[in-house]
C-alpha cells in the first residue's frame, strides 16, 4: 500500500477514480472508501480507506494517490474459488469434505484459508485412524481472476494399535480392563470395525469409562495418571499406555436423605434408598437413588427440585457416607428446543418424539423419556438432549443432538433352515423414508416348502396426530407338516390385505384395530391324510377384525434387557366370508439383568390363547399350534391333538406357553454379534373341538404339560442373522409328540 507525502496537510478533493478493479463495482468500492468529492483528506482519512478496503477481503493489494486534485484508489482484486475438487477420497465423500473445509464456489481465495482447509481434511482423516493422510491444494488459474481449487488427497492405511499397555493395576488384569474401554488392539476379526484405529478422542473416552469401572467397583480415590500414545515409526502402529492410580477400595458408610422440600413426606424418600451399609462403594448406585427420587418427586407434582449428593469419604475406615439432600431447585422453564444434526430426518419427527414443549416446566423425569423415545426409533446413531443456558436466569434451552443413521435396506440372502429347506429371500425396507418416519417395506422369500410376498407402508404420525396407520398386502404359499414328514400335510395359498390403526392410550399404553380380507384356498391334501383336513380342501374367503392392547415398559423394542410387556389381543372373523371364530390371546414378559452391564439377562415370557368357532367347526389351519420355533425341541404341530390313525396334527382351540430364558456372553469381543442362551421352554395345545372323527380316535386331546431345555447360540453376521439351538424334551407324551432336538436357522429373523 501507499500513501503520499503530500496527505502530510489537508488536501480537497475535486475528483474521485478507481483503478484495477475487474469484478468488483466502482460505486461498491465508492462505498467502502466513506470520502466525497468536496471533503479535505489527510493522511488519517487515507489510512482510514486502506483499512476499510483490506478489511473486505476482496483486495490482494490497495495503493491510494493523489494527482492534482483527484483521489486514485488503484486496488489488486482477490481471486474468486470457481470450483472445489477433491481427489483420491475414496474413504470420505465429497459431500462430507466439503461440509468441513468451510470453503464455497464464489468465495474469495486466500492462502491462509485454503491450508486452514487442507488441515481440516487431515484432521478428518486422523478421526477415522489414518494417520498417514496427505493433502495437497493445487492452485489452477482461470480467466478473470478465478482459480480452480483442487485437493489432492492420499489416504495411505489405516494407522492401527498394535498393542494397550496398563501400568497401575493391581486388582484388575490387562484382559478385564481392555473389556472396558471402546479403543481395542489390531485382530484380525475386527475387519468389521475401527476401534482399533488410534483416535484421541476414543482415549479420553477411555479414561472416562476406566473412571466409571472402578468406582462402580469400590475405588472412589482411583484416577487415570495419564494416556500416551507412542507411534512406531517403522511399522507405523501406536502403542497406548494407561497409567493408572487404583487408590483403596471404599465400602458404603451412612446413608441418609435430607428433605428440604416443603410438602414432601420425607417417608416417600426413604423407601428408595436401596443402598446399605457396608455395601461396596459404587457410584453407579449414587446416581440410580438420584433418578428414583427425581422421578417419583417429579411424579408427585413437584417441577423444581434439586437432588445433592454430599460425600465424605473416611480414609482410615475405608468407607464413604452419602447424603441425598432433596430441596427446592431453581424455577426454569424451556426457552427454545433446537435440534440438530439431522440431516435427513425432518425437525417434526423429532419434535412429536419430545415430551417437553417450549414454556413448559423443566422436567427431568420427561427429557429422560423423550431421549427413551428417540431411541425406540432406531433412526440415529446417537441420541442426547443438553440443557444449555440462556441470558435469562429461569430459562434454558434444550439441544437435541442426533445424528442420522442409514434406515434403508436391500438384502439378498440364502441359506438353509431345517424345516424350510433351502431359502432365499429378498428384502427391501425404508423405515424413515423421505425424513418423515413413514415405513415401506417389500420382501419375497421363497423356501422347499413355502413361497411369501409382503408389501406394506405405515405412517406413525397419520393426518398430523399420533395415529399409527398402515396397509398390508400379502400373497404367500405354504406347506404344512403335520406328521413331522415332508410327504404329509396340507398347503394353505393365502392372498389379501391388512389395514392397521392404532394410537396410544397413556405414555406406555397403547390401542390398535385392524381389518383384514383374504382369500385362502387348502389344497395338495394326502388322501391318506386325516378326514379334517380332507373336510378343508377348497377356497374359502375370510374377513376379519381384530383389536389390541400393548403395554410396554421394555428399555428397547429391539434388544430389551430390563423392562416389561403385556398385551391382549382380540380376532373376529365372520363379518361376511366363509370362516368364523372368536380368539383372545394374551403375551407378556419381563426382563431382569443379573449384572451391571446388562450382558447376563434373564428373560422370563408367557403367552395363552383360545379360540371358538362360533357354532361353526374350526379350520386346522387356525387353529394354534406348538412345536418348531415356538416350542424347541419339539417339531412343527409337534404336540398337541392328532389324528390316532393318520398321524396328522389337527391344532388346538386352546394353548398355554412360556419361557425362561438366559443370554450368556460368550467372552468373545461384542463386535463380532455372537451370544450364546440357555432355555427352557414348556407349553400345551389342547381340544380340537371337531367330531368327524370319535373322541377316542383323537390323541393328546388334552392340556397335559410339555417341556423341554436347551441352549443356543446367535451371531449377527454381516450375511444375516444365523441361529442355531440344540433343545431336549423333558416332559413329552411318547409315542405321540414329535421331537426335534436340532435346529439351524439361516437368513430368516428370529
Amino acid at each position: 500500500m501507499l500513501c503520499l507525502t503530500s496527505f502530510s496537510r489537508a488536501e480537497t478533493i475535486r475528483a474521485i477514480d478507481v483503478e484495477g478493479n475487474r469484478r468488483v463495482e466502482t460505486p461498491t468500492i465508492m462505498s467502502y472508501i466513506e470520502v466525497k468529492v468536496g471533503e479535505d483528506v489527510t493522511e488519517a482519512r487515507v489510512e482510514e480507506i486502506l483499512k476499510n478496503l483490506f478489511a473486505t477481503g476482496l483486495f490482494a493489494d490497495v495503493v491510494v494517490e493523489l494527482r492534482g486534485e483527484t483521489l486514485v484508489i488503484k486496488v489488486v482484486e482477490n481471486k474468486i474459488i470457481n470450483r472445489i475438487a477433491f481427489e483420491g477420497n475414496d474413504r470420505l465423500k465429497d459431500e462430507v469434505l466439503t461440509a468441513e473445509i468451510g470453503l464455497r464456489p464464489r468465495e474469495v481465495y486466500t492462502p491462509a484459508k485454503v491450508q486452514q482447509a487442507a488441515q481440516k481434511i487431515r484432521d478428518m482423516y486422523r478421526l477415522s485412524g489414518r494417520y498417514g493422510a496427505k493433502v495437497v491444494p493445487k492452485i489452477i488459474e482461470r480467466e478473470q481472476s478465478r482459480v480452480d481449487l483442487i485437493f489432492e488427497i492420499t489416504e495411505g492405511t489405516p494407522t492401527r494399535i498394535n498393542k494397550i499397555i496398563f501400568v497401575g493395576n493391581d486388582h484388575f488384569s490387562d484382559a478385564r480392563l481392555e473389556s472396558v474401554i471402546m479403543t481395542k488392539e489390531t485382530r484380525w476379526y475386527r475387519f468389521f470395525s475401527s476401534d482399533d484405529t488410534y483416535d484421541p478422542d476414543r482415549l479420553s473416552y477411555d479414561k472416562e469409562l476406566l473412571r466409571k469401572y472402578y468406582h462402580k467397583q469400590g475405588y472412589a480415590d482411583f484416577k487415570v495418571e495419564s494416556v500416551v500414545a507412542e507411534l512406531d515409526p517403522d511399522s507405523q502402529e501406536f502403542y497406548i499406555t494407561y497409567t493408572l492410580s487404583e487408590g483403596k477400595r471404599y465400602q458404603f458408610g451412612k446413608i441418609k436423605v435430607t428433605n428440604n422440600l416443603p410438602g414432601l413426606q420425607i417417608e416417600d424418600c426413604d423407601s428408595l434408598i436401596s443402598i446399605e451399609c457396608g455395601e461396596w462403594f459404587d457410584s453407579r448406585e449414587i446416581e440410580r437413588t438420584i433418578d428414583r427420587l427425581n422421578m417419583v418427586v417429579g411424579e408427585k407434582g413437584f417441577a423444581f427440585v434439586d437432588i445433592e449428593p454430599k460425600l465424605h469419604r473416611n480414609p482410615q475406615e475405608q468407607t464413604v457416607d452419602v447424603e441425598f439432600i432433596v430441596k427446592e431447585g431453581r424455577h426454569v422453564y424451556i426457552n427454545r428446543i433446537n435440534i440438530v444434526g439431522n440431516d435427513r430426518t425432518d425437525d417434526d419427527v423429532i419434535r412429536r418424539e419430545i415430551r417437553l414443549a417450549e414454556g413448559d416446566p423443566y422436567n427431568s423425569v420427561k427429557l429422560k423419556r423423550s431421549e427413551q423415545r428417540l431411541e425406540y426409533l432406531d433412526f440415529f446413531k446417537k441420541v442426547e438432549i443438553k440443557r444449555e443456558e440462556t441470558s435469562a436466569p429461569d430459562k434454558i434451552d434444550l439441544s437435541v443432538e442426533v445424528e442420522d443413521k442409514p434406515t434403508g435396506s436391500l438384502q439378498f440372502s440364502a441359506g438353509y433352515s431345517t424345516t424350510e429347506g433351502p431359502i432365499g429371500s429378498v428384502t427391501m425396507n425404508e423405515r424413515n423414508l423421505m425424513g418423515k418416519g413413514y415405513d415401506l417395506y417389500a420382501s419375497a422369500v421363497v423356501s422347499k416348502r413355502s413361497m411369501d410376498f409382503h408389501t406394506g407402508f405405515s405412517n406413525p404420525y397419520f393426518l398430523g396426530r399420533p395415529l399409527i396407520a398402515g396397509l398390508d398386502l400379502f400373497h404367500s404359499s405354504r406347506k404344512y407338516n403335520t406328521k413331522g414328514q415332508d410327504q404329509t400335510g396340507y398347503r394353505v395359498i393365502k392372498t389379501g390385505g391388512t389395514a392397521t390403526f392404532g394410537y396410544d392410550l397413556y405414555e406406555y399404553l397403547g390401542q390398535s384395530w385392524s381389518y383384514s380380507l383374504q382369500r385362502d384356498i387348502i389344497n395338495d391334501v394326502s388322501r391318506f391324510s386325516s378326514p379334517y383336513l380332507q373336510a378343508q380342501r377348497g377356497t374359502w374367503f375370510v374377513s376379519e377384525a381384530g383389536h389390541a392392547l400393548f403395554f410396554d415398559k421394555r428399555d428397547s423394542n429391539i434388544d430389551p434387557t430390563e423392562g416389561y410387556y403385556a398385551s391382549v389381543a382380540d380376532d373376529l372373523a365372520g363379518l361376511g366370508g366363509d370362516v368364523k371364530y372368536f380368539k383372545n390371546a394374551l403375551r407378556a414378559g419381563t426382563y431382569i439383568p443379573i449384572d451391571e452391564e446388562h450382558k447376563w439377562v434373564i428373560a422370563i415370557k408367557a403367552s395363552a390363547g383360545a379360540m371358538s368357532g362360533l357354532g361353526k367347526v374350526t379350520r386346522v389351519a387356525d387353529r394354534y399350534e406348538l412345536g418348531g420355533d415356538n416350542l424347541r425341541g419339539f417339531a412343527d404341530a409337534g404336540i398337541g391333538p392328532r389324528d390316532s390313525i393318520t398321524g396328522d396334527g389337527l391344532g388346538g382351540l386352546y394353548y398355554y406357553k412360556g419361557t425362561v430364558e438366559l443370554a450368556i456372553p460368550l467372552g468373545l469381543p461384542p463386535e463380532l454379534g455372537i451370544r450364546g442362551t440357555m432355555f427352557t421352554d414348556m407349553g400345551s395345545v389342547w381340544h380340537s373341538g371337531d367330531k368327524v372323527r370319535a373322541p377316542n380316535l383323537i390323541l393328546s386331546n388334552n392340556q397335559k404339560l410339555r417341556a423341554s431345555a436347551g441352549i443356543g447360540a446367535t451371531w449377527r453376521s454381516p450375511f444375516g442373522p444365523i441361529g442355531v439351538s440344540l433343545a431336549r424334551p423333558f416332559q413329552r407324551i411318547k409315542g405321540v409328540d414329535r421331537t426335534e432336538q436340532f435346529r439351524v436357522n439361516f437368513g430368516t429373523t428370529f
